[in-house]
């Protein structure tokens, strides 16, 4: 990864292939435990089938335990964590995590030293028929009477579409954040336009602020970034770029230091516009061949005004340069060096995804009619190893689902849905049933749940919050 990608106190150091070994290493580990627990239902405790699983099991966290002496999984609005790393989820994965969530568990810790006595005896429990309610006290005072001590149970975290409220140490808001950063675009903006030297201290303080809550809770801002500002669209694209490209690098499992960049490279991409005639940026027809040969020109403009300001890291100047270039160099500008064609830094190919996606969805001047996100994800999925990098696409899509957060759903059982969460199945996400499409409903209810040997409830297709006059901005505050 480039030099400006690395953090202080040695937190960018490992490398993105070294923490996808991590993470491989952990999914195959908390398998063998998601086997040991059901065995656990199968087998008595002196089975030797049972003995065996509990031996992987260990064997697996002793490799953990290699690098640091506890081996930490969270579970989080349906997602496996290993530390801060997310672990994609398959079905089996899936129902395994939300059957832990169920038992009142928010996260496991297995301390160095655990002993196989300790980790059957837990399996058990585990086993347990779930109590009414649930609660985390209740498993951890179990496991406190059985004597077990290296293994550490955690709170569930809430989710839901609330975001959080701010804590006794201040902690911002989704929301909080995500209007303040359209403040700060704006700022840094005018300031470009002006040639004034850009505030980099607030633009890297809101982009920490961006890094910490998509890694705390990833939905809350990426359900903000879509909902559109016709009027702020210039500024709302900058921020909704970035957060949605910080929140792709979560799902990667990049680390903190990266995603920051990452989110730095997303909210400056566009910069060289500044430099182009608002004549033509606001044109509500379609471009000329000249006005457009203009416009083609703001990803080198970028280049040359992100050159010359210290504190922005060089991937972000990278990325401005190349975002419209193509996962298979036909965009545009052309560039080639000395060994030939120059391939497209990574950074630029996740910040091209989340400028389509969110270009796509928007309200602009010359498009009136904004695409409904599942259209847009079709775009995207039909331009995969032309416009955007495959792999890359596919992680966007299983991140943001086929129904993207914000989206509103019409059912089969004539009801509305406001998608909050995605789960296993990317056509039936979590959604918020509204009644009185006043910000006050509470019943969420999953597109997975069965009844009767069928779905309880389908989409059969999106409504354009206008058309209902749905404010969706007061979900998500």
């Amino acid at each position: 990864m480039p030099e400006d990608q690395k953090a202080p106190h040695n937190e960018g150091k490992t490398s993105f292939f070294i923490q996808q070994q991590l993470v491989s290493r952990a999914k195959k580990t908390f398998l063998q435990l998601v086997a040991l627990f059901k065995n656990a239902t199968i087998y008595p405790a002196a089975h030797p089938f049972l003995l065996g699983s509990a031996e992987q099991v260990l064997i697996g966290l002793d490799d953990l335990f290699a690098r640091k002496s506890e081996a930490a999984y969270h579970f989080i609005a349906g997602e496996l964590y290993f530390e801060t790393f997310s672990v994609p989820l398959e079905e089996q994965l899936s129902q395994a995590v939300e059957n832990i969530i169920g038992k009142g568990i928010g996260g496991i810790t297995f301390l160095q030293g655990l002993k196989r006595d300790e980790l059957v005896a837990f399996a058990y429990l585990q086993a347990r028929p779930v109590s009414a309610p649930p609660g985390e006290s209740d498993m951890a005072a179990l496991l406190s009477q059985a004597g077990i001590t290296r293994i550490k149970l955690h709170k569930v975290v809430p989710g839901g579409v609330q975001t959080r409220a701010r804590g006794e140490g201040g902690e911002k808001t989704a929301t909080e954040i995500y209007l303040e950063g359209v403040d700060v675009v704006k700022e840094i903006i005018h300031s470009a336009q002006i040639g004034k030297a850009i505030n980099v201290r607030k633009m890297h303080s809101l982009i920490h602020d961006v890094v910490d809550n998509v890694l705390d809770n990833r939905d809350a801002l990426v359900g903000l970034s879509s909902i559109k500002f016709y009027d702020a669209y210039t500024f709302a694209h900058s921020l909704n770029v970035a957060i949605l490209s910080t929140a792709l690098g979560s799902y990667l499992s990049f680390e903190k230091a990266q995603i920051a960049s990452l989110g730095i490279a997303g909210l400056l991409h566009d910069i060289g516009k500044v430099n182009i005639p608002l004549a033509i940026i606001n044109k509500p027809d379609f471009l000329n061949d000249s006005e457009w040969d203009i416009v083609k020109r703001h990803p080198m403009e970028g280049a040359l005004i992100l050159s010359g300001l210290p504190g922005v890291g060089r991937s972000a100047l990278v990325t401005a340069f190349e975002h419209h270039q193509h996962f298979d160099l036909k965009g545009y500008p052309q560039a080639e060096g000395e060994g030939g064609v120059v391939p497209v830094h990574p950074f630029s190919r996740i910040v091209a995804i989340a400028d389509a996606y969110d270009a796509l969805t928007s309200l602009r001047v010359y498009f009136k009619i904004p695409r409904p996100p599942d259209e847009a994800v079709k775009i995207l999925l039909n331009q995969r190893g032309t416009a955007f990098d495959p792999v890359l696409v596919k992680s966007f899509v299983n991140m943001v689902g086929i129904f993207p957060i914000g989206t509103l759903l019409r059912l089969n059982t004539g009801e509305t849905g406001l998608v909050i969460r995605q789960t296993r199945d990317l056509l039936r996400p979590r959604v918020l049933l509204l009644t009185t499409f006043d910000g006050s409903e509470k019943e969420e209810v999953s597109l997975v749940e069965m009844d009767g040997g069928g779905y309880k409830r389908s989409a059969i297709g999106t409504v354009d919050p206008n058309l209902l006059t749905v404010d969706v901005s007061r979900y998500f505050k």
